[in-house]
């Protein structure tokens, strides 16, 4: 009889264990299923474009995408001619004259611009890009007028810059290559560049951008983007949130993205949200920036200064343009689109086939 009251003692207490596991595990499943149904209740219809960071790695995808980025650098030299004020010379009065004879003084200049490019289409023997208008464009004559002293242009010259030379480099083929322009649009800012290569191994160096044009209508405020390019000439991808989305009859938005010289006509991509995809919605055009004049000497090698002392000799006054970081404005992907179909035949006669980025 006593051993018979200690296992029934004993089995009572096994059941009254059991159910206290029970109970914990239910109230766990009961918490834990009413967590994920309000996160998915909270998180409500994703939008069209990401407005996070990205919820996968895109490092690989990241590092396929930019062998299509490349890096190209132009380069102008002017012989500048300069007028002294008092000589009050016109436009007409320099026509047919030789600028050597009349002008007061003469110098030399070297300017210089980089920018990134996006190989949009390949062969064998030459490769094209995209980038932007005013990376590749020097016009061959700079005119520069006196001003009152309210600030209005006098319709008499201060000086004329004629260009001697424009030197055209792409970067990371290959060989180092000058390139051609085959077709602009100065108004977009939107140029088609083309490189001749001498070997059949290019094509293999030089891949085609594979990632599909998405549509800047659908951006909102908020989506998020990567930005890739090179910014001081170092390969760089920035990251960027879209503002004021379809700004314009181009479907243009504007971008907190860091900007600095280099990175114009960097590839923007944003993330389908419901697939994770990217796509190529615009190009990095320009950054905010205000005009500054400085003193800069004339004739002058800076290695061969004395930075110890005053400097004595010759001065002119240069303008110089200063980024104002954080705003960012691109060329969206339907202003891109717009001017591939124009140019479409003209590109296709020349061997380029652009139509996966317009079709």
């Amino acid at each position: 009889m006593y051993i018979q009251t200690d296992m029934e003692t004993l089995r009572h207490r096994h059941m009254a264990i059991v159910l206290v596991l029970l109970a914990a595990g239910l109230i766990l499943l009961l918490t834990t299923g009413c967590s994920r149904q309000y996160v998915m209740t909270e998180r409500g219809p994703q939008a069209y474009y990401q407005t996070s960071l990205p919820v996968h790695d895109t490092s690989r995808e990241l590092e396929r995408i930019f062998r299509s980025v490349k890096r190209i650098n132009v380069t102008a030299h002017f012989n500048t001619f300069i007028f002294n004020p008092d000589r009050n010379l016109t436009l007409q009065d320099l026509e047919d004259r030789d600028l050597y004879d009349i002008a007061d003084d003469r110098v030399i200049f070297t300017d210089s611009k980089a920018g990134t490019a996006i190989i949009i289409a390949s062969t064998p023997h030459q490769t094209a890009l995209i980038t932007n208008e005013h990376v590749v464009d020097y016009p061959d004559t700079l005119i520069d007028y006196y001003k009152t002293p309210d600030g209005d242009r006098t319709p008499y010259i201060q000086q004329i810059s004629i260009k001697i030379q424009q030197i055209n480099l792409i970067y990371d083929l290959p060989e180092l290559g000058a390139f051609d322009i085959l077709a602009r649009d100065e108004r977009n800012d939107i140029a088609i560049i083309g490189v001749q290569h001498r070997n059949d191994s290019t094509r293999r160096r030089a891949p085609v951008l594979r990632t599909l044009p998405g549509n800047p209508e659908r951006l909102s405020w908020g989506s998020f983007v990567y930005v890739l390019g090179y910014p001081k000439g170092y390969q760089m991808v920035t990251r960027g949130i879209v503002s004021d989305p379809n700004r314009d009859r181009h479907a243009g938005f504007v971008l907190d993205a860091l900007f600095n010289k280099g990175i114009s006509g960097g590839l923007i991509l944003a993330i389908r949200g419901e697939t994770g995809e990217m796509e190529w919605i615009g190009i990095a055009r320009a950054g905010s920036a205000a005009t500054e004049m400085i003193l800069v000497p004339r004739d002058k090698d800076p290695e061969d200064a004395d930075l110890f002392r005053p400097y004595e000799g010759n001065i002119y006054v240069k303008p110089d343009r200063r980024i104002e970081y954080g705003i960012t404005l691109p060329v969206s992907m339907k202003a891109i689109q717009t001017f591939l179909k124009e140019h479409k035949t003209q590109l296709e006669r020349k061997g380029y086939s652009i139509s996966r980025f317009i079709d």
